[in-house]
């Protein structure tokens, strides 16, 4: 169900910098464009990865994935924009995501999953678009239990902001708590701005915050920046929330929260604060202390799509 909230405006914040995402390949040799880490930083509030797929079309038979590989350490959040993903993992879950959907995934102290397209996307073909982001667990939390939840689409509350439509998907906004939460408390929405309207978002103070282009052009922060699809714009810190205007129908995701504290340790799907928590990480997984996958178990029927999320 839609909201309409009001929204002052108040002093919005600067943009400290405009940054491109970088092509990379993964999983079986898809393409992302990565947006974080970047040069000269490696988070924006707790998201210390934001990789953006698609959009894609794919033939009967096309469609790539990311077969089974491990997690330490941290929490993904992949959300769908078209098409339909399948997720598998060593804790016993598989289930589908639609589009205007997400899954969150809490990897802790080890677990291994499978994602990709779903079987009927790999039989007949179809488009694949969604970013997936990496949450940074706090010191103190990396043991924790591998958890996973999908986030249907009648979940993530939809907020009407001046002529903006906005799901927010974690995080707080005019009142309303989005579904994904964490240690590490994330804030994350996903905007839809006509051409030619304007967008005050009302951000928590005091915490990073990032905006990414996922399609179309725009104008960003005070005094106002353009950025354009596949940009990562960072705000400085001071200031009460952003001012975002549609140059054409953007969509944009606006992301943060509290800062990563220290250095971060990466070794491939792994993030530890210590080299010895890289090393048990790595030891787990080889001697089977993360668990695997049951391929035999049943994969669900696509979800109904009680609400739509489509880029204009």
């Amino acid at each position: 169900m839609s909201k309409s909230v009001s929204n002052s405006r108040s002093n919005g914040r600067a943009v400290a910098a405009v940054v491109s995402a970088q092509r990379t390949l993964e999983g079986e040799g898809f393409e992302v464009r990565r947006a974080i880490p970047g040069p000269g930083f490696q988070s924006v509030g707790p998201f210390i990865m934001f990789d953006h797929f698609g959009p894609k079309d794919y033939g009967p038979g096309e469609a790539l994935g990311a077969p089974e590989h491990p997690h330490f350490g941290i929490e993904t959040l992949t959300y769908m924009f078209d098409g339909y993903g399948l997720h598998r993992d060593s804790i016993g879950n598989v289930s589908i995501t639609g589009p205007g959907e997400g899954q969150w995934m809490r990897a802790g102290r080890g677990i291994v999953h499978d994602e990709g397209a779903d079987p009927e996307a790999r039989r007949v073909g179809g488009k694949s678009h969604g970013v997936q982001l990496w949450i940074n667990l706090p010191k103190g939390h990396r043991d924790a239990a591998p958890e996973y939840k999908p986030v249907r689409a009648d979940e993530i509350p939809e907020l009407k902001i001046d002529k903006a439509t906005v799901r927010l998907i974690a995080g707080s906004l005019g009142g309303v708590i989005g579904p994904v939460t964490s240690f590490a408390p994330p804030w994350l929405v996903h905007a839809s701005i006509p051409a030619g309207a304007s967008l005050h978002l009302a951000a928590p103070e005091g915490i990073d915050l990032g905006a990414y282009v996922v399609s179309g052009s725009g104008k960003f922060g005070t005094p106002a920046r353009t950025a354009n699809e596949g940009d990562l714009i960072r705000f400085a810190r001071a200031g009460e929330g952003v001012m975002i205007a549609a140059e054409s129908a953007l969509d944009v995701l606006v992301l943060g929260g509290p800062p990563v504290e220290g250095q971060l340790l990466r070794y491939g799907p792994f993030v530890a604060d210590t080299k010895e928590e890289l090393l048990r990480a790595v030891r787990d997984y080889q001697t089977g202390a993360m668990g695997s996958i049951d391929f035999s178990k049943p994969i669900p029927e696509r979800p109904a799509m009680l609400k739509r999320t489509a880029l204009a």
